[in-house]
């Protein structure tokens, strides 16, 4: 067997790499002022790359007086261009010194050159580091990434990534994210997830110092969302300030201001705005300028959900900006109790809806969609504007217990707590998930061994409290054995449909349709709320 001695031959080439004997060619990389000269040998170039070979040939390469071959790529940083030298030499490539940016940028340079061998270097790095590279400057590393066909290898461990912890890179840099995504299909669900993260936090993206950044489309987007859980006066005053900050960056962008010396000048002159008496110091220019800036956003908002003193304080000093016939018919509805708007006539957004609910289970969103229900509407109903509810807390057991046994004296709690309430609604959460089962009483619980007859009443299952698409509806359907009230029984709506029964596994037949909850089931909490007309 022969003997090999690499090492000796990586010496050998290390030690021409530095001296630069013989060298036949010289490669200029770099842009002013960071230009840098490199002496090489053309042979070694042509053999290790493809793009060499062509570039040193007599029909491309041009000489100097020297009779040396000159190439010139402005395109490729000089540090970097160095690193590839090392590794066409030397075989030798240090990625753990190199900063973020020049590994993308040896990436695209080595990918033009057509070393294969170092694209898969790179890239076998790129691809096990990724969250750090993503975390460092999500928007860069992914337009690069996107751009390039030869990377799909990366995009696709990239897009996984992104993927799995865009929630960390939308709170890390919001508007730069947002921007992104809504340009690329390739996250439409992202961008309907981040849309969500926004709506359920909206502090993090109204709160930013980048807030003025952001694109019309994005805010159309958000403003277009029912679940922003943010109150429409606060929406409308944001609106403002971000109308004038356009109207006033356009202006200074004649002056060839920097956006940063931009922003800091409006941050400190111009977004003082929020009296009346700032406001009449526009001029019907700065009106109509503003107008024609905001005419889309404008008609995004919610104005009927505002009240008539926030209406007079916040909006009536612009009432400029908006279409007489939106104005008239807003003063129309809070001159006229129970006016149905003709304008702008949206379903209430989740940050105008005034519900205090005390629950360790359900949010707002949901006891939204319980006040649908109690209507007789369904979960996509978008008409009603009106709060017509409000849920009183009666009784809570949090201590874990069976469905088919349900100790005796929860069960006396529970009818000294909810007899003789009115109209209840009952929500649990199996034990061990997040699912949520229940049910609506629209009578009451006292009575012993009593069929109560409606048909109002329904039970529910909510796979994902958080979704409320989620949710599973079964109206009554045999109304003579919708609810069953007994001194040993909990919450109990038809036979065996939803109940808690003590001892007694009676069955009465169905009386409402079969939702998929669950046969058996432990539950680990347990609430009932009084439900009252507002």
């Amino acid at each position: 067997m022969a003997t090999t001695f690499l090492s000796d031959v990586t010496d050998d080439f290390k030690k021409l790499y530095e001296t630069k004997e013989g060298h036949d060619a010289i490669i200029i990389a770099g842009k002013e002022p960071n230009v840098k000269e490199f002496q090489v040998h053309s042979l070694i170039l042509r053999t290790r790359s493809s793009y060499f070979h062509c570039a040193f040939s007599d029909n491309w390469a041009e000489k100097n007086d020297n009779d040396q071959l000159v190439l010139k790529k402005p395109n490729i940083d000089a540090l970097v261009f160095e690193i590839i030298l090392k590794y066409l030499y030397c075989g030798i490539v240090d990625f753990q010194n190199q900063k973020n940016e020049i590994i993308l940028e040896l990436l695209i340079a080595v990918d033009e050159l057509g070393i294969q061998r170092f694209i898969n270097s790179v890239q076998e790095f790129l691809i096990k580091n990724s969250y750090q590279f993503l975390r460092s400057d999500p928007i860069k590393i992914l337009d690069l990434v996107i751009c390039h066909d030869a990377f799909d290898s990366i995009k696709k461990a990239y897009l996984e990534t992104f993927n799995k912890y865009y929630k960390t890179f939308l709170q890390q840099d919001p508007i730069k994210v947002l921007h992104f995504i809504i340009r690329h299909e390739v996250f439409d669900e992202i961008r309907n997830f981040s849309l969500e993260i926004i709506c359920e936090n909206p502090g993090f993206l109204f709160n930013s110092d980048e807030l003025f950044s952001l694109e019309k489309d994005v805010l159309v987007l958000i403003l277009n969302c029912d679940d922003l859980d943010m109150k429409e006066i606060d929406i409308w005053k944001l609106l403002i300030k971000w109308g004038i900050a356009q109207h006033q960056l356009f202006q200074d962008q004649s002056h060839h201001l920097t956006f940063q010396s931009q922003h800091q000048m409006f941050q400190s002159q111009h977004l003082t705005f929020q009296s009346q008496s700032d406001v009449t110091k526009f001029t019907h220019e700065d009106f109509k300028a503003l107008k024609k800036t905001l005419c889309e956003l404008i008609q995004l908002i919610r104005f009927h959900q505002i009240n008539g003193k926030e209406f007079v304080l916040e909006v009536w000093p612009f009432r400029h900006l908006l279409p007489d016939n939106l104005i008239e018919d807003i003063l129309r509805c809070y001159l006229i109790s129970g006016s149905i708007p003709h304008s702008n006539a949206f379903p209430v957004r989740l940050g105008n809806i005034n519900i205090k609910i005390d629950s360790i289970m359900i949010n707002k969103k949901i006891a939204l969609l319980f006040m649908k229900w109690i209507d007789g509407k369904n979960i996509n109903d978008k008409n009603s504007l009106e709060i017509r509810y409000k849920f009183n807390l009666l009784f809570r057991n949090s201590n874990g217990f069976l469905a088919r046994i349900f100790q005796h004296k929860s069960h006396k709690t529970f009818h000294l707590k909810c007899d003789n309430k009115g109209a209840t609604i009952f929500i649990a959460r199996i034990s061990g998930s997040k699912m949520l089962i229940g049910g609506y009483n629209p009578l009451d619980w006292n009575g012993n061994n009593v069929w109560k007859q409606t048909k109002d009443s329904f039970i529910f299952f909510l796979s994902d409290p958080n979704n409320p698409q989620s949710a599973k509806l079964g109206r009554v359907t045999n109304k003579n054995y919708a609810v069953y009230c007994g001194n040993d029984h909990g919450p109990t709506f038809g036979g065996v449909d939803l109940f808690v029964p003590n001892n007694n596994d009676g069955n009465w037949g169905d009386s409402y349709p079969n939702i998929g909850i669950p046969t058996s089931f432990e539950i680990s909490d347990y609430e009932m709320f009084q439900v009252v007309k507002n």
